[in-house]
């Protein structure tokens, strides 16, 4: 069995299991993911690009930390993010909706939230978008457990996610 090689020591096992099988799926029907990443800075691209033998289910990420690259990168107006908040449903969609237009990948998801600071710590928007469908979103309350607990635990929300949309 395959174990993803950088984040196998911290990941939850189940995470681990649902990433292999993720990535087999998309393999055998042909389609590749794309992320657009806020809080979680990149790693859920790593994740995806851990597994060796389907990591080539992955298209392209976009870390987008800052309401300028998101705006830059996404095409998220500014005027959204000033109004709504960049920690929000209207944004997350947008941020996914805007990876999948700028990529070549069948699927994206997008990420952002308070990982450890903020209006409440562990409030995390995902959004999962994938062409002729309705984007997918879902709120998450971590809580206050650190940056790194939260990311790990945006990890499983956002496996879980793109295999609905699969």
């Amino acid at each position: 069995m395959q174990t993803t090689e950088t984040l196998s020591p911290v990941l939850p096992n189940e995470t681990e299991d649902s990433t292999r099988l993720l990535l087999a799926k998309a393999c055998d029907r042909g389609l590749k993911f794309a992320t657009a990443e806020s809080c979680t800075g990149g790693m859920l691209a790593s994740l995806l690009t851990d597994v060796q033998g389907v990591a080539h289910a992955f298209e392209r990420g976009f870390v987008t930390y800052s309401n300028e690259a998101k705006n830059e990168m996404l095409g998220v107006p500014l005027e959204l993010i000033e109004t709504k908040s960049a920690v929000s449903k209207e944004v997350a969609i947008a941020m996914a909706e805007g990876a999948l237009e700028r990529s070549r990948a069948n699927i994206a998801l997008s990420v952002t939230g308070f990982a450890d600071k903020g209006d409440e710590p562990g409030l995390v928007h995902f959004a999962c978008a994938r062409a002729g469908r309705r984007t997918l979103h879902r709120e998450e309350h971590f809580g206050p457990g650190g940056r790194g607990a939260t990311r790990i635990k945006c990890m499983r929300t956002a496996i879980d996610m793109m295999t609905e949309m699969l």
